[in-house]
């Protein structure tokens, strides 16, 4: 029985894998995992996503998740929070290294805004581009 339990335990962590692997084998699926988080506010999942040219050390990313809530979180309640969000075109330069994925965010309150992000891929995967 515990052996069941471990197998069936191995099996669902080994789909996660598979399913957040495909999710940033695209510039699209990339932007929805990072769209997704933040519709949910989960903005050190948001971090996580990003590529800097340079490491950040624990308390340069804590500072960096600190100033996107304080930032972003009081704008978004002010509109009624993100209701959905929509990928509109995603573009792959010709060395197929970077991307730019356009999107609409649509708000509680009916308005919504558009603008896109840059993407790099780095190891195979597709991550946003935090600069330097």
């Amino acid at each position: 029985m515990k052996n069941v339990i471990r197998l069936m335990a191995l099996a669902i962590v080994a789909m996660a894998f598979a399913a957040c692997g495909s999710k940033s084998s695209t510039p699209e699926g990339a932007a929805e995992g990072f769209l997704k988080d933040y519709q949910k506010g989960n903005y050190e999942a948001m971090v996580d996503q990003m590529y800097f040219s340079k490491d950040l050390s624990k308390d340069d990313r804590a500072q960096l998740v600190q100033f996107i809530q304080e930032k972003t979180a009081p704008e978004i309640e002010k509109k009624g929070g993100i209701k959905s969000y929509e990928i509109t075109e995603a573009t792959v330069d010709e060395s197929g290294e970077k991307a730019v994925v356009k999107y609409t965010l649509h708000f509680g309150d009916g308005s919504e805004s558009k603008d896109d992000m840059k993407l790099v891929r780095v190891d195979g995967k597709w991550r946003l581009d935090g600069g330097k």
